[in-house]
């Protein structure tokens, strides 16, 4: 007798436990998932303040990041085809993620390599071709190597016929925090559904803390 009223002890507090862990994760929420593409930094970095134009002639520095998230790629707009694939994936992202407030919605910024052809003006046939609100930013060659390298970015000048060139840079994606600060990086290959879906949880995680 007392053998089975222990077991009906043992089994009313294993089902109240259980109720009780099942109403506290419904209170508090299940833990936010981390990003499975992003590499987030343990320090983030300070965006460095150089000078620096957007497409549209305006002036572009730290304040433009403050406030919300920013995808920033470094780029050109002769690019054969990173440069546009990356562009692409990078509005294809954005779309997915337009159920969201406004203010929440990531900006998304590409920062020229080759200051020398891509004008202002240049970029603003460029850029908001991909999308309307991404924004083109050109900075002047004696301060793009300070800003690419707070990033993490790099870029090389190649030499092709006709006494033209071309441009080598990385391809990753990088994540400025609404502090301005470089936060972390998308490394290659990049999604569509794998930007967006990590832009969500580092959302997630930011809002929890």
């Amino acid at each position: 007798m007392q053998k089975t009223t222990f077991i009906v002890i043992a089994v009313v507090l294993a089902v109240a436990a259980a109720i009780s862990g099942a109403w506290f994760a419904a209170r508090l929420g299940a833990p936010p998932a981390p990003p499975e593409h992003a590499r987030l930094l343990s320090t983030p970095r300070p965006v460095p303040a150089v000078p620096a134009l957007d497409h549209r002639g305006a002036d572009f520095g730290r304040a433009d990041y403050e406030g919300r998230w920013t995808i920033v790629f470094f780029g050109f707009t002769h690019c054969p085809d990173i440069c546009p694939t990356t562009l692409n994936v990078l509005a294809g992202a954005r779309r997915l993620l337009d159920d969201l407030p406004e203010a929440a919605r990531p900006a998304v910024t590409m920062i020229s390599v080759d200051p020398g052809r891509d004008t202002p003006e240049r970029l603003a046939e460029y850029v908001p071709f991909f999308h309307p609100e991404f924004r083109g930013v050109h900075v002047p060659a004696q301060h793009l190597p300070e800003l690419a390298r707070s990033f993490g970015a790099a870029y090389a000048y190649a030499p092709l016929e006709d006494e033209n060139y071309t441009v080598d840079h990385t391809a990753s994606v990088f994540l400025v925090d609404p502090e301005a600060r470089v936060a972390g990086v998308f490394p290659t290959p990049h999604t569509a559904e794998g930007i967006a879906t990590d832009m969500r949880r580092i959302m997630d995680l930011e809002n929890r803390r």
